[in-house]
């Protein structure tokens, strides 16, 4: 991947939240990206998000210097975030629980490492094609997979927003699947919370990739195009786009 520049737009939206509980890194030092959408409410939620994003980034620097492969630099960084905001849970009322969804692409020589806990998505727009890269850990997707529910029946169950997997989860044993990735020129990469994606179809995703060669300016109106259809949510949006130096 040393031929491909990177470009990157970001963009977060409180939208009709009382306040903004997601979160994003941009680190084009390390070459690390994330989205994070605190869970828990008000400042519990900014605070697991908040831990989040400083938490993964130093965590993955530090391993990568101690010559971990990079996949098991991104495991290490998420199981030390979700420990440090159990912990953190633990002086908040019972019944409260604190956690945070978070997604992240790490870029390691000529590889992307994709992973995800919760329900913020990456997605990979390649030669008019869109590929949702993570997998939902919510009840309902479960449901899915299990052959329970039908993905339309998914979409509107009250179980789609219940997550079984995030940071802040005691019962998170079997951490998160990293996913590796070779960019090509021309590819985006989109990370997003769930204010974004579910109210953005695949189409719009595979639209906007084409219509928007700046990708500030395409988070921008993504983020704008959720809030109009009606997304009640923070909104946060991070989009490399990889391109032929």
């Amino acid at each position: 991947m040393a031929d491909l520049v990177l470009h990157v737009g970001r963009y977060t939206a409180q939208g009709l939240r009382p306040n903004n509980e997601d979160r994003f890194v941009v680190d084009l030092v390390h070459n690390i990206f994330l989205v994070a959408d605190g869970m828990g409410g008000q400042e519990r939620g900014e605070q697991a998000s908040g831990m989040a994003a400083d938490i993964i980034p130093r965590v993955i620097q530090n391993r990568l210097a101690a010559q971990d492969q990079a996949s098991d630099a991104v495991r290490k960084a998420l199981a030390e975030a979700n420990e440090a905001i159990i912990n953190a849970g633990k002086t908040q009322p019972e019944g409260r629980r604190m956690g945070t969804t978070a997604v992240l692409a790490l870029r390691q020589a000529d590889q992307m490492y994709v992973a995800g806990l919760g329900d913020s998505r990456a997605y990979l727009i390649r030669d008019g094609k869109v590929e949702q890269l993570t997998v939902d850990h919510s009840v309902a997707q479960a449901l899915v997979a299990s052959g329970t529910l039908t993905p339309e029946e998914a979409r509107h169950s009250p179980y789609q927003h219940v997550l079984h997997k995030f940071l802040g989860c005691a019962g998170l044993n079997e951490g998160a699947e990293v996913r590796p990735l070779t960019p090509q020129g021309g590819d985006r990469l989109l990370l997003a919370s769930d204010g974004l994606t579910n109210h953005i179809t695949e189409e719009d995703l595979c639209q906007g990739s084409k219509q928007f060669a700046n990708p500030q300016d395409w988070v921008e109106h993504l983020v704008s195009l959720a809030l109009e259809r009606g997304s009640r949510d923070n909104v946060t949006c991070v989009v490399v786009a990889f391109e032929t130096a």
